[in-house]
């Protein structure tokens, strides 16, 4: 089992245009126990084989990672540290603040993150709109925390010039929603192949108002 989830994590991250040392590889293997034994007791996701995991988790949670830019960067309704812990384990590099208000939620990523070693880390009990950054995050990175509209109201708040919004979603919205979103401006939307995935997804980058160029016709 160890051998095949290996080999598929490895192959799926090179299918993304990404590599992985055999220590990254032994790690999200780690990551992967330890989510299987904490959904057992409470539900961080839906019931899903590893094999399911590997690919609607971990390698959809690493695709994201070529939108993202340096510095640091708040996952925002992280719930089983997706994608902020798969992308933080996978560029060591990178600060990271996880953000869910669920205490059992928290509880795992704090678990997690102290078994797996990652230093740059950080877990926050918080919800989005509550938050308070002690360092404004270079990109606010969310994946199925909430409706587009909402979550672009939610996040309007922490983002300065410079910074982002990248907003992980299934189906592309249309250029004229992408286009009424208040307070933003659409940098790209556009289509990602998730290796072993097949369901449609977009990932969407937003700046402050008045930064960004606007999505292309058929980006």
């Amino acid at each position: 089992m160890g051998q095949h989830t290996s080999e598929r994590l490895a192959s799926g991250l090179a299918g993304l245009g990404l590599s992985a040392a055999a220590a990254d590889i032994d790690r999200l293997n780690a990551y992967l126990d330890m989510l299987i034994r904490w959904n057992r007791a409470s539900r961080l996701t839906a019931r899903a084989t590893r094999d399911e995991l590997v690919v609607r988790h971990v390698l959809d949670s690493a695709a994201v990672r070529p939108f993202l830019p340096p510095g640091p960067k708040l996952d925002a309704g992280s719930g089983a540290g997706l994608p902020g812990l798969v992308l933080a384990l996978l560029s060591p590099e990178s600060r990271w603040v996880l953000l869910d208000s669920a205490a059992r939620k928290a509880a795992f990523l704090r678990h997690a993150c102290s078994e797996l070693d990652l230093p740059n880390v950080r877990i926050v009990r918080e919800r989005l709109e509550r938050y308070r950054p002690e360092e404004p995050p270079r990109a606010i990175v969310a994946r199925a925390l909430a409706p587009l509209p909402k979550l672009v109201a939610l996040a309007a708040r922490l983002l300065r010039r410079g910074s982002t919004l990248v907003a992980m979603l299934g189906r592309r919205p249309s250029n004229r929603q992408l286009l009424a979103l208040p307070g933003v401006d659409c940098r790209s939307c556009d289509p990602i192949s998730v290796p072993g995935l097949d369901a449609q997804r977009h990932v969407a980058v937003f700046t402050c108002a008045s930064e960004a160029a606007g999505p292309g016709a058929d980006s």
